[in-house]
């Protein structure tokens, strides 16, 4: 090794001596992130949450519970609610009753009977603020608009059946018109001998 070579790697050796005692220069800390407003997290549950059941939601689950009912078990059914409304009265348990009225398996269904009695309920002022008032309101329109749907089909029936009773007679009168006609020109046929 030559002289040259030797001073060289000293020199490297030293340099690395020296600069292995200097203290490290830290890296440049990293800037706080900016603050940012604090983001308002909206209030609406998310879609398939548990949504809070009030009795709108139990008198619409009860109607679906009524038309899977045969009629037996309709009629045990609302002797129990008509029982339990006599003894405690509740807006809930009476638009249970209307429910049992305009239920597909009714027997008989009596439409006219939960009209009155969603009728009697709406009138009386400590239901305004009630929570079913407008499940009340929904049915007693559909109820009004059925009797007026059901009248308008009656009259078309009755009417319906005034036609038919109108064209029997003329068709029985233009039967023995062409019967008649029929027998005339029999006797003013001339018959022919053979």
């Amino acid at each position: 090794m030559s002289w040259s070579t030797a001073r060289l790697s000293l020199a490297a050796l030293c340099a690395a001596i020296l600069l292995s005692g200097c203290p490290q220069l830290a890296p440049r800390p990293t800037p706080p992130p900016e603050p940012t407003a604090p983001e308002e997290q909206p209030t609406v549950p998310p879609p398939f949450a548990p949504q809070p059941v009030g009795d709108v939601d139990r008198l619409i689950s009860y109607y679906g519970y009524l038309r899977s009912l045969s009629g037996e078990q309709w009629r045990l059914e609302l002797e129990r609610t008509a029982r339990f409304y006599r003894s405690q009265y509740s807006d809930f348990t009476q638009m249970q009753l209307v429910f049992l009225q305009i239920a597909p398996n009714a027997q008989p269904r009596d439409s006219a009977q939960a009209r009155d009695m969603l009728s009697s309920w709406l009138k009386e002022p400590r239901t305004r603020s009630s929570d079913l008032r407008p499940l009340a309101l929904l049915l007693q329109t559909m109820l009004v608009e059925q009797q007026q749907k059901d009248i308008e089909i009656q009259a078309q029936a009755q009417k319906l059946k005034e036609e038919t009773r109108r064209y029997d007679e003329v068709k029985e009168k233009l039967d023995a018109l062409i019967d008649a006609e029929r027998k005339m020109l029999e006797r003013n046929k001339p018959v022919r001998k053979p």
